[in-house]
């Protein structure tokens, strides 16, 4: 899944301000791109130059789906992962067809509680109805 389909691009005035940083963020997620710009200012504003790595955890998950985050700062390879989270999400919600009324299940737990879908976030949140705030990622779930 290296080609993430779901994600919203840097915008053409993003791209710009981003130049007037010394940042090339054409081509990159909006994520992405404010990791960047964050790791610019706690380099350039802060003077702290050590911007942490991602957990070996991190790397192996984005290596899964194709991304090496390895040599990324701590911000980026955070915002790398939630960008292939939002992808999850976004196609078990098109693949599904989530939508409130529908009554799902967690995927890894088939044989529990069903739940009838009240709302779905832009996210990908899927908030249950009588569930008291009860939710879960659309990509942990499945129609029941």
């Amino acid at each position: 899944m290296n080609r993430l389909s779901k994600i919203q691009l840097t915008s053409k005035s993003q791209i710009s301000f981003g130049k007037r940083l010394g940042l090339d963020l054409a081509g990159k997620s909006t994520g992405v791109a404010r990791a960047e710009i964050d790791d610019a200012l706690t380099i350039n504003f802060h003077g702290v130059n050590d911007l942490g790595s991602p957990s070996e955890k991190q790397c192996a998950l984005a290596l899964k789906f194709g991304f090496d985050i390895s040599s990324s700062s701590k911000n980026v390879g955070t915002a790398v992962i939630d960008d292939i989270m939002h992808q999850l999400n976004m196609e078990a919600i098109e693949k599904h067809q989530l939508t409130p009324g529908l009554t799902v299940r967690l995927a890894r737990r088939p044989y529990e509680r069903q739940y009838t879908i009240s709302s779905i976030t832009t996210n990908g949140t899927v908030y249950f109805k009588g569930g008291n705030g009860q939710r879960a990622w659309a990509r942990s779930l499945e129609p029941a």
